[in-house]
């Protein structure tokens, strides 16, 4: 098997993982909204009267506040592993979005989604680690 067969087989196995993972975090995210009353804006919902026991109403609002902070990381899961398969679907996947130098295969096997080389990634880190102490 040459080389550009066992890269095209490799990059069907990380799309396939990709894809398993995007279906996976679509299950958890609408069982999520079902099992908490979240609407699709991220409102909170439920009974908020006078007569509704105050400990219960903020135990409620803590769970829903915790809620909404996990289906605020589902969906940005979600809009990374979007972006890898748009990656694979129009032939750049693979290749670092800020140098356009390959990452490589060891990288991509244990983050299928990843869209910078490591050298990139360290330097954005950086940057945002810098911008937040700014």
């Amino acid at each position: 098997m040459g080389q550009a067969s066992r890269n095209a087989q490799a990059q069907r196995t990380q799309a396939a993982r990709i894809l398993a993972e995007r279906k996976s975090l679509q299950a958890r995210l609408a069982a999520l909204d079902r099992g908490t009353g979240l609407r699709e804006q991220g409102q909170l919902a439920g009974d908020n009267t006078p007569t509704s026991d105050t400990l219960d109403t903020v135990q409620e609002a803590m769970a829903k506040e915790e809620a909404l902070k996990a289906r605020d990381a589902l969906i940005q899961r979600l809009k990374v592993l979007a972006r890898a398969e748009e990656k694979i679907r129009d032939g750049t996947y693979g290749r670092c979005e800020a140098c356009g130098k390959a990452i490589p295969p060891a990288r991509l096997q244990i983050l299928p989604e990843a869209l910078l080389c490591v050298r990139c990634a360290e330097q954005a880190e950086r940057r945002t680690f810098r911008a937040g102490r700014g």
